[in-house]
């Protein structure tokens, strides 16, 4: 971020020295310490829920299902009545969201009314709750009306009209509540810690947060996220384009990694440097590769085949590489410019190649370094294990598919 030209001496003081501040040297420690007080940080790293297996996360009747689970008191989420307070709490009850009689309730689903039928209806010594659930889809044809007139005469009705986004009802009976406030409080049931061992239901819990953000498009910890993004983003930012600098120095570190390891290898390897442009279904992108031949995969010093890096390159008109871009990002794999070679290569790994130089690639596992190492010579170095591993795996391969073209 630049400062203005025309600005006074006191603000361009004042900016650059809480720039300095926010990027100096202690701001990483700063930052990490911040980033793990956030509840993502908390609950990354579990694998997929159901629904997002079976692609369910958008059904109504799998909420439907979910929401019966979480708003019965005697279910084994271990949440208790938990779920069903910070429903009455939204809709705007917190009297009955304190009342202690919930732990008595019970949860019915699609119960048949004369001209209606609810998703869902708790019913409990205090009061009953109906509850009309909304998936994508609009309100039918007084559909709230005809609930409230069917459920009228329920000990205490509360109705509840539940949308992603909290929208309100065609009949004023019912009162509107968020799926992405109630995802909220799930959150905050779900990072209270327990009494005795986890309940066994509880993963389900879990599961059903993650689904719920992705069917409000938000998710629960955005508003921490953002908090954290706006204190932090001035040396976020600063550190991207630290790393974008970098990666455009990797071929340089990939040249000098690949001729080592092609000593080790033995076989009169060569390595060389090529740039040439990718050409994709709508545009052709510059693009620098260094590789690893045998001498008869060549023409003059040209490799036509050859196992090694794929890296953008910068223009005028192309950004470079970038390592949060999965279009800029750098990949490894067997090049070939050779058309025939390479779709018969791309058949026998099952695999489709890219921008007419290469038959088979994969990205680079990008990772930080330790301490003591360059991020360049750790990601080289990687990068060329990668690469050493798939000429052990695939270049008996290659070699016999060159070999029958070249009979041919």
């Amino acid at each position: 971020m630049t400062i203005p030209r025309q600005q006074s001496a006191p603000a361009a003081e004042e900016r650059a020295t809480r720039t300095e501040v926010t990027i100096g040297a202690t701001r990483w420690s700063d930052i990490e310490a911040d980033l793990l007080t956030l509840p993502r940080s908390q609950r990354r790293g579990r694998g997929p829920s159901a629904l997002q297996i079976l692609n369910g996360q958008r059904k109504e009747a799998h909420h439907e299902q979910y929401l019966k689970f979480l708003l019965d008191p005697r279910e084994v989420h271990g949440l208790g009545a938990g779920m069903l307070s910070a429903l009455l709490s939204l809709a705007g009850l917190p009297d009955l969201a304190a009342d202690p009689r919930l732990a008595r309730a019970h949860v019915h689903q699609q119960v048949r009314g004369a001209t209606s039928r609810p998703d869902l209806i708790v019913t409990r010594p205090a009061a009953s709750v109906v509850i009309e659930l909304k998936v994508d889809a609009p309100e039918g044809h007084k559909q709230t009306t005809r609930q409230g007139d069917d459920f009228a005469d329920l000990p205490n009705p509360v109705f509840v009209y539940l949308t992603a986004a909290g929208e309100p009802a065609r009949d004023e009976r019912f009162r509107p509540v968020a799926l992405r406030d109630l995802a909220g409080q799930l959150a905050r049931l779900l990072a209270m810690p327990m009494d005795g061992p986890a309940a066994v239901g509880r993963r389900h819990a879990e599961d059903y947060l993650d689904d719920l953000e992705t069917t409000v498009g938000i998710s629960t910890d955005d508003d921490d996220d953002a908090r954290f993004w706006i204190t932090h983003s001035t040396a976020l930012l600063a550190a991207q384009d630290a790393a974008r600098r970098l990666l455009k120095l990797l071929p340089a570190y990939m040249a000098t990694a690949l001729t080592a390891l092609a000593a080790d290898i033995g076989e009169d390897l060569t390595v060389a440097t090529v740039p040439y442009i990718a050409k994709g279904n709508e545009a052709s992108y510059p693009e620098t590769a260094v590789i690893m031949s045998r001498p008869q995969w060549l023409t003059g010093d040209t490799p036509v085949l050859g196992f090694g890096l794929g890296i953008r390159r910068e223009t005028d008109q192309h950004c470079g590489p970038d390592p949060n871009d999965n279009y800029l990002r750098p990949f490894y794999g067997i090049y070939c410019t050779d058309p025939a070679v390479s779709a018969d290569i791309s058949r026998r790994f099952i695999h489709k190649g890219w921008g007419g130089h290469w038959a088979w690639w994969q990205y680079v596992n990008l990772t930080a370094q330790p301490d003591g190492t360059g991020f360049l010579e750790h990601n080289a170095a990687a990068a060329t294990r990668a690469i050493r591993d798939a000429w052990l795996d695939r270049s008996g391969t290659v070699d016999s598919v060159w070999a029958g073209h070249r009979n041919a």
